[in-house]
């Protein structure tokens, strides 16, 4: 979460100085395409991937009543998660 949190940091501080360096005497204003590509890459750069993200790979359902009925077709324990928010995010 922490490296996520930096890597968003880390684009929109990219991407701001990029824009503010034609104020410093450099060539004229980039595109919103230029702009949205280079924030966009460095994004990807730093977002976490997919074999980083292990929570992805619980598989997870949408109600008691499945989570019931997969637990005892399956013979395993049921784990009950309750959360407000957005787990995904890291934040809940």
């Amino acid at each position: 979460m922490q490296r996520m949190m930096l890597g968003g940091t880390a684009a929109l501080l990219l991407s701001v100085a990029w824009l503010v360096r034609p104020a410093c005497g450099a060539e004229a204003l980039p595109t919103d395409y230029e702009l949205v590509s280079h924030t966009d890459a460095t994004l990807a750069a730093w977002w976490l991937k997919p074999e980083e993200k292990r929570f992805d790979e619980i598989g997870w359902v949408d109600g008691l009543i499945a989570a019931r009925r997969l637990s005892a077709e399956r013979g395993r324990p049921l784990f009950l998660f309750t959360m407000d928010g957005r787990v995904n995010t890291g934040r809940c």
